[in-house]
């Protein structure tokens, strides 16, 4: 059933074409990806199905009674809004009527309230109130909490929640994944799956994608193609596209060159008799001139390091931090090396950020000792991109006001080295204020990369890159000869890069793994297990280290069994309901999933204090 048509859209930014002509049709459960470099018009074109702004030419018709709800990509600005206030607006009439009420309650105006309570009688709004408690619960946020305390992760979250609320029937997310961990993706993703509504995404992580939709919408030079398939096969589908089309442009140019080589040689009476001819070389002159070129490939330049840096780059003994009472870093050991490519995983308010920080000599260990090589040579992504004046010129910023740049001991203008990473002469002139936020992130790294450095840190750069950018800066980072120290949130990124994986759990503790996001699960996997066993056959017979044990330590251990066993038997449970086909269309499997979560970790928890006291 379709509940979107788009007839003949057009649309364009300045002199620039975003949409040309476009046409299709979103039916009632499709899960629609996306896709197309920064800067081709994709958050245009979900403020037009959103309706926040209006085509240039072309019909857009919505289905009568379709609710519309979109995330946009930018995140709130900082407000002193509870968090209840926030989702409650995304109802409309009625969770403003609700938030009004609970205000008046908050602040004994008894009165008042009444009164207001009288509206919400009228409308049947009592349920709604549930609603917003059930899905800030969803989300684990808590209602009084004020926005401009959480970070980017968590505000993402809050807006999701808001989105979410009107139950609407086409769901617009502009990268829902933005500064999220890995554990709020998974989590976001299974929602997702088993949303019965229908889904409009953008979304540069790849796994998330691919696990999600059911079709994909292509956005190439303002020209729309539909390919009704997953993820995968659109890439193979894209790939043969783009070669017929290479095929068609060759075969194209060389009859203009025919065409050009006949009209220079002819005399005019041959000129007047095929005035026919004559005006087809012009029409294709003019094609040709207004052909929108397929953008070339970001060639980044690996940086070389350098001869004379030292084979150990960071030595980190057995160092803690912490912020008020919040532990985030216990006795963690570990050596850095030269041309080692880490990746760095966790939650969000982990201290993946601070633990970078620390390495970096920015903050100080509590305790313990980090010793750094005198060779370093630093280089550093920064997520917030708090260096980016928004006045200022791209080719200034990167340049710092130079004409001409040295890249690799080579001398380059600053407009040839920035148009390898996709950016146009006029875009290198024009002010950073005018560009998206995967253009501004493509400047950042244009700025990084052209600094000679033999330390490589990144915190979070794959945020608002389109997907081939990513691929191109994944062969980047693969043959970088110095040392990578990644974070990232995005697990196929991080599986095709890094050679190690620092995981921060929480609670201070940390652990490393060889390998990427994948294998790190496996380890894990392989750890739970192994565990597990010990604990069986440790549970069949008396040691004698228990007989030395105190009656205090004595009734820990059998306290410990106990909550061991009974996790075990939960786990089993859920896992059992896991394998039931069915299982994910009902309303409960996001909790069991959660829940399945907690136990786990709270096993293995339970297991280290095993083999403590063992």
């Amino acid at each position: 059933m379709p509940l979107i048509t788009l007839d003949n859209i057009s649309f364009s930014f300045s002199d620039k074409p975003i949409l040309n002509k476009v046409s299709s049709t979103i039916h009632k459960g499709d899960k629609i990806a996306l896709i197309g470099k920064n800067g081709e018009g994709k958050s245009t074109f979900m403020r037009i199905l959103a309706g926040t702004i209006d085509p240039d030419d072309g019909k857009l018709k919505i289905k009568k009674g379709t609710r519309i709800s979109y995330l946009e990509q930018t995140l709130p600005q900082d407000n002193d809004k509870n968090l209840f206030d926030i989702v409650a607006e995304g109802l409309g009439e009625i969770g403003i009527i609700l938030k009004q009420y609970q205000h008046l309650i908050n602040d004994v105006k008894l009165e008042q309230a009444s009164e207001v309570q009288e509206k919400i009688d009228q409308l049947n709004g009592w349920q709604y109130l549930h609603k917003i408690q059930a899905i800030l619960n969803r989300f684990t946020l808590n209602a009084d909490t004020i926005l401009s305390t959480l970070s980017g992760g968590w505000r993402r979250r809050v807006m999701l929640a808001q989105a979410l609320i009107q139950e609407p029937d086409v769901l617009l997310l502009d990268e829902p994944t933005n500064h999220m961990d890995i554990t709020a993706i998974l989590d976001l993703e299974c929602m997702l799956k088993d949303y019965h509504g229908t889904l409009v995404l953008i979304s540069h992580d790849r796994s998330f994608i691919k696990n999600i939709v059911n079709c994909v919408f292509d956005l190439d030079r303002g020209n729309l193609s539909v390919f009704n398939c997953g993820y995968v096969d659109y890439i193979k589908r894209k790939d043969e596209q783009l070669h017929a089309e290479e095929i068609a442009n060759a075969r194209f140019d060389k009859k203009l060159a025919q065409e050009e080589t006949w009209i220079r040689q002819g005399i005019k009476a041959r000129r007047t008799r095929n005035e026919g001819r004559v005006r087809t070389l012009q029409s294709m002159r003019e094609s040709f001139i207004n052909r929108r070129a397929k953008k070339g490939q970001v060639k980044i330049h690996a940086l070389d390091d350098e001869n004379c840096v030292s084979k150990l780059v960071f030595e980190v003994k057995k160092i803690n931090y912490q912020i008020a009472d919040i532990k985030l870093i216990e006795r963690f050991s570990m050596l850095v090396l030269k041309g080692e490519k880490i990746g760095i995983i966790g939650g969000n308010g982990t201290g993946k950020s601070t633990f970078i920080k620390l390495l970096l000599d920015e903050l100080q260990p509590d305790s313990g000792s980090i010793r750094r090589s005198k060779t370093i040579k630093l280089a550093y992504f920064d997520q917030m991109r708090e260096h980016l004046d928004p006045n200022m010129k791209a080719m200034d910023f990167v340049s710092e006001g130079r004409e001409r740049i040295d890249i690799g001991g080579k001398s380059k203008h600053i407009i040839g080295y920035l148009r390898q990473f996709l950016f146009t002469g006029k875009q290198a002139m024009a002010p950073i204020r005018m560009f998206s936020g995967g253009e501004k992130n493509r400047l950042m790294l244009a700025k990084i990369l052209s600094q000679p450095a033999n330390l490589l840190v990144l915190d979070e750069p794959t945020n608002d890159l389109d997907v081939e950018t990513l691929e191109l800066l994944e062969e980047m980072l693969v043959d970088y000869s110095g040392t990578l120290i990644l974070i990232s949130h995005d697990r196929t990124f991080l599986n095709n890069v890094i050679g190690s994986t620092v995981v921060m759990d929480g609670n201070g503790i940390i652990n490393q793994y060889a390998g990427g996001y994948d294998d790190y699960l496996i380890q894990k996997q392989d750890k739970l297990s192994q565990q597990k066993d010990k604990s069986k056959v440790k549970t069949t017979k008396k040691t004698e280290n228990t007989k030395k044990l105190s009656y205090k330590q004595q009734q820990t251990l059998k306290d410990l069994q106990k909550k061991i066993e009974q996790i075990e038997i939960k786990i089993a449970q859920i896992q059992l309901q896991l394998s039931g086909p069915e299982f994910f269309q009902q309303e409960k499997s996001q909790d069991a999933l959660t829940t399945l979560a907690r136990l786990e970790a709270d096993l293995e928890r339970y297991y280290e204090k095993w083999e403590a006291l063992e």
